[in-house]
């Protein structure tokens, strides 16, 4: 059997389509797609910190950590210390990766709002919506609502077509319309700026969808009646406004999450240089008072969690920038990839 063979016939997608849901094929993968994704990033820091400060109360018990030293506990928060001013070069280099898409003459300036008004005119012509809505969540759901509409009539118009032809293009739009379902649900009310949009954008499969088009237009092309060959254009149109428009949003998102995480950093940077430059100082004075001992026990131990909450923060943000580049590194027209949440790593072969 042929590879066109395959289009939309088959309950199972081609491989290199998206999967589906990334929670739908392993139990663990509710929690896998929380931690990687959806998971809200202060929360995820303050569980981390919350594990680092019990397992430095772990190594106080143990006598791996012993605060009565006072030598031992200034020299642990100098060195962390001394790891934490790198992120002083890591929230510049964010910043200058953040400005530097703001920076621009006039004419580039002129330029950007040109196209966008362009590409906005185009929206409104392909979706009968005008003015196209100037909310990122509202747009989205304003062309996937019409590609649905489109998808549905172009079922309609199949009706007296060939077996072949009916049953492909049945397949699919009924694989494809669940996801268009979902995907208006989840962008009704969602604000732009929350996770929301962005996760609605990582999970449709629009470039699947266009190669789909395409290979049944190649396959039919002598059976297509002008209503039908009408709605693929613009089926075709339709997608490649999506994809634009869901690359763009992507990439806004990202640069806030960027912003964000270099604010987040200096919050808690300072207070933790800080906090730690103080028990350098006056720690041997705090052993001096002869407090019990479980105060000093909580200090070091606080002490410890303050000076990684920086890596804490880091991690988190860093953990679903990088899982957000990496599942759309290649997600451009018809073009796919494998994409898995953590096992997204190529083979070795």
């Amino acid at each position: 059997m042929s590879e066109t063979d395959d289009v939309g016939g088959q309950d199972d997608p081609p491989e290199s389509q998206p999967s589906p849901g990334l929670g739908e094929r392993l139990n663990v993968e509710e929690v896998t797609r929380w931690i990687y994704l959806d998971g809200h990033r202060g929360l995820l820091s303050s569980l981390l910190l919350a594990g680092v400060f019990g397992a430095s109360l772990l190594l106080v018990r143990a006598g791996l950590v012993t605060p009565a030293e006072a030598g031992d506990v200034t020299a642990l928060s100098g060195s962390l210390i001394g790891g934490m001013l790198p992120f002083i070069t890591v929230v510049l280099a964010i910043n200058q990766l953040i400005l530097s898409a703001e920076f621009g003459t006039t004419g580039a300036f002129r330029e950007r709002l040109e196209e966008t008004h362009r590409y906005r005119e185009e929206i409104e012509e392909h979706t009968n919506v005008s003015p196209s809505p100037a909310e990122p969540s509202a747009f989205l759901r304003t062309l996937i609502r019409k590609k649905r509409e489109v998808s549905a009539g172009l079922r309609d118009a199949s009706a007296d077509a060939s077996p072949a032809l009916r049953e492909t293009i049945d397949g699919y739009v009924g694989s494809t319309m669940p996801k268009d379902d979902d995907a208006v649900d989840q962008l009704e009310g969602a604000t732009f700026g929350t996770f929301a949009v962005i996760s609605t954008i990582l999970d449709y499969n629009d470039p699947w969808q266009l190669q789909e088009v395409r290979r049944i237009r190649e396959r039919f092309e002598d059976e297509l009646s002008e209503a039908m060959d009408d709605r693929l254009d613009r089926l075709e149109a339709l997608l490649r406004d999506i994809h634009v428009a869901r690359q763009y949003f992507k990439t806004v998102h990202m640069q806030q999450e960027l912003a964000d995480l270099s604010k987040v950093l200096l919050y808690v940077g300072f207070p933790a240089l800080v906090g730690g430059a103080f028990v350098i100082l006056a720690y041997g004075n705090l052993l001096a008072l002869e407090l019990h001992p479980y105060v000093y026990v909580f200090v070091v131990s606080a002490t410890i969690t303050a000076l990684f909450s920086p890596f804490a923060v880091l991690f988190v943000y860093v953990l679903r920038i990088a899982t957000v580049g990496r599942r759309t590194a290649a997600d451009f027209g018809p073009f796919v990839l494998q994409q898995r949440i953590p096992d997204d790593e190529p083979d070795d072969e």
